[in-house]
């Protein structure tokens, strides 16, 4: 189904650069949120008469959100993984603990905070990850506003931070974190300069839609594992209580208790909603 009153629509990107509406892309995301063919074709319809020439992303979002909501229940809780991820906030630890829970049902062994002697300084490493005998500092980059990427200076960040503490191993007989690779993690898009750096540096990097195949998103979608800020419904209180006390995936409402849930400070009503909300994705 194609829908031709779409096609002369510019759309202004979180960045500011415009580009043509894309039906594509639209469907696309919504299948990925396990949106059924026919709500897709549903959504579609829904947005004819709403676009409009220089509309922004954020908008055609919210449109889409809500016809989701409208259409297929449940399902619109996946549909917004980048703007959930950007809640994880609004300092980074959050994120730093989402991508440590990511990794741990990818079967590494993590840590967060860690503090490393490097050969000059300490570091307080964001995750410190094991696997398969490997030995991963991880860096994670987060970023609240949309538009913003991680750049070159990150990447050499994390590279240096890395390269010291690989130092310190080297010089120092009682050391014991001996590590392997950076990795560079961050919910926004790269630079094209800090991939080329990264890679140059055999770095690993994971980002919004970086690399093609495996990027942050497509890991969390292929396991399931979204932030519980994917629940609008959820004020800033109510996120960040749970979030501090280690609720941070939706799946983890599941085994939460309703009375642990109350003591947190959530409303019966909430307790009720949240629970039934995450049945939805994980019943």
């Amino acid at each position: 189904m194609g829908y031709n009153n779409f096609m002369a629509i510019s759309v202004t990107k979180a960045s500011g650069v415009s580009e043509p509406f894309s039906e594509a892309k639209v469907r696309s995301s919504l299948k990925r949120a396990g949106a059924k063919p026919e709500i897709i074709d549903k959504v579609l319809v829904s947005l004819t008469g709403k676009l409009y020439d220089g509309i922004t992303t954020r908008a055609i979002y919210r449109q889409v959100f809500d016809s989701l909501a409208q259409f297929q229940e449940g399902i619109h809780h996946r549909y917004s993984l980048k703007d959930a991820i950007m809640k994880l906030g609004p300092s980074g630890y959050p994120f730093e603990k989402f991508v440590a829970r990511l990794l741990d049902h990818l079967g590494f062994t993590t840590q967060t905070q860690v503090t490393v002697q490097g050969q000059c300084i300490e570091h307080e490493i964001d995750v410190s990850a094991l696997k398969d005998d490997q030995h991963f500092l991880i860096e994670c980059k987060y970023h609240n506003r949309p538009g913003t990427k991680s750049r070159s200076r990150d990447a050499l960040y994390t590279q240096a931070r890395f390269e010291d503490v690989v130092a310190g191993y080297k010089s120092n007989s009682n050391h014991v974190n001996k590590f392997h690779q950076a990795w560079l993690v961050t919910n926004t898009k790269l630079t094209s300069n800090a991939v080329k750096y990264g890679r140059c540096k055999g770095m690993k990097l994971l980002a919004w839609r970086y690399p093609e195949k495996g990027s942050l998103e497509q890991l969390i979608e292929a396991n399931n594992l979204h932030p519980l800020t994917c629940f609008t419904f959820l004020d800033l209180r109510d996120r960040q209580s749970l979030l501090q006390n280690d609720l941070v995936l939706c799946r983890d409402i599941t085994t939460a208790t309703d009375q642990r849930l109350s003591d947190l400070g959530l409303s019966s009503d909430k307790v009720k909603r949240l629970k039934a909300a995450a049945a939805s994705l994980h019943g």
